[in-house]
């Protein structure tokens, strides 16, 4: 968790309602679920990722650019806005079929079978429910340092050990030291990648000679939610290591380039056996609603709004980076929708001032240096962004 935040994730949780708001999905507990909980308060609030961590206590200030969540700023595609309003229709009806199509056209594109396969409400629950089965019996997750902490975080409340190794000089996963780490103790290996908070990516080949070596003897997942930011012929082929047997889980989510955020859905791509276990932890599929995977469906095959997507996300990330780097700040060269850069304040006075001036933005510290991740809005929003920026800097 960010501690250089203003306010504790659980600690805004209570401020904001969220935590109370969360209560209720306890009495959807599957016994496995139960089992593990630790505690009603900590369960309540594992859902709640640092994303928001930045808001402040009280009424946050009208943001003119919210770059602080890495949500797609360009919305969802007109196919499934048209597929949501369809749904309206049979909103009264529990989705069937449409698990059947979604898992088929998932499967298709990443060379694996359906039941490699299982849907759930965005990636957080896959990353809750992979924690929750590995957690067990102290059991240790190996990963390199700083990444996307979630997974992470929510081992430890299950009573897990995280065993960390730092990035690389160049802020990549270093595999090589998670190799070394990996033992009899090792229950799995966590990689985020694209990774956040850095936007950098393991090269591919790299990712896959680790996966294949590793495998055999302890699970790898990759957690890869800013995957379609990379263009299709750049990206890891991962599938192929699943269909062939390996014990290799991927997590993706719709939440980013698809704009699902607010919609949820997400999906794990592994084993037929892993996912039986993990199924244990949920409350199954049909916690999805028929209009999620109408929209999923239509979203999953507009390419040309994806590539829309991608395609003004690097133009305005070039734009970023390139007044960023104007200002004699060096920014980590970013394959996502948002970027890290050094900052030269202190993280909470920077952070309350950009906030200040209408643009949400995190903050980190690492390295014994303080860092901004800024996701990536509009062209008119980085604008405004770097208009701040300069205003609070200088």
């Amino acid at each position: 968790m960010n501690t250089n935040s203003p306010i504790s994730r659980r600690d805004w949780l209570r401020s904001s309602g969220l935590l109370a708001a969360s209560l209720p999905a306890l009495a959807n507990l599957t016994p496995a679920m139960a089992n593990a909980l630790p505690s009603t308060e900590a369960s309540a609030a594992m859902p709640m990722v640092d994303e928001f961590a930045p808001l402040q206590t009280g009424a946050m200030p009208k943001l003119k650019a919210r770059l602080f969540a890495n949500e797609n700023p360009l919305g969802i595609s007109q196919k499934a806005r048209e597929a949501l309003i369809k749904a309206i229709d049979i909103g009264n009806r529990y989705a069937w079929e449409e698990f059947d199509e979604m898992k088929k056209l998932i499967a298709d594109k990443e060379g694996v079978k359906p039941e490699n396969i299982m849907l759930t409400p965005g990636s957080s629950e896959v990353l809750l429910i992979t924690a929750m089965h590995f957690a067990a019996n102290s059991g240790t997750v190996v990963t390199s340092r700083p990444t996307y902490d979630d997974l992470l975080d929510k081992t430890e409340v299950f009573k897990g050990r995280i065993v960390s190794v730092p990035l690389t000089k160049t802020y990549q996963y270093d595999l090589a030291a998670m190799k070394a780490k990996i033992n009899a103790d090792t229950k799995l290996a966590y990689i985020c990648n694209p990774n956040n908070p850095t936007g950098t990516i393991v090269p591919p080949a790299d990712l896959a000679a680790f996966a294949q070596e590793v495998s055999p003897t302890v699970p790898v997942f990759i957690d890869e939610a800013y995957i379609d930011f990379l263009e299709p012929g750049d990206r890891p082929q991962l599938g192929k290591l699943v269909a062939e047997g390996k014990n290799v889980m991927l997590a993706r989510t719709f939440s980013k380039i698809h704009g699902f955020a607010g919609i949820r859905l997400g999906y794990v791509i592994a084993q037929p056996d892993m996912l039986k276990t993990l199924e244990k932890y949920t409350t199954g599929e049909f916690g999805i609603s028929i209009a999620t995977l109408m929209a999923g469906i239509a979203s999953f095959k507009d390419l040309d709004w994806q590539n829309h997507c991608r395609t003004e996300n690097a133009r305005a990330r070039e734009y970023t980076t390139k007044a960023l780097t104007e200002m004699g700040y060096e920014v980590i060269p970013s394959y996502t929708n948002f970027m890290l850069f050094p900052i030269r304040m202190k993280p909470k006075t920077f952070e309350g001032q950009m906030f200040a001036n209408g643009v949400g933005i995190q903050t980190r510290t690492f390295g014994g240096q303080s860092w901004c991740r800024v996701s990536i809005g509009t062209m008119d929003e980085m604008k405004t962004f770097v208009d701040a920026f300069k205003k609070v800097t200088s």
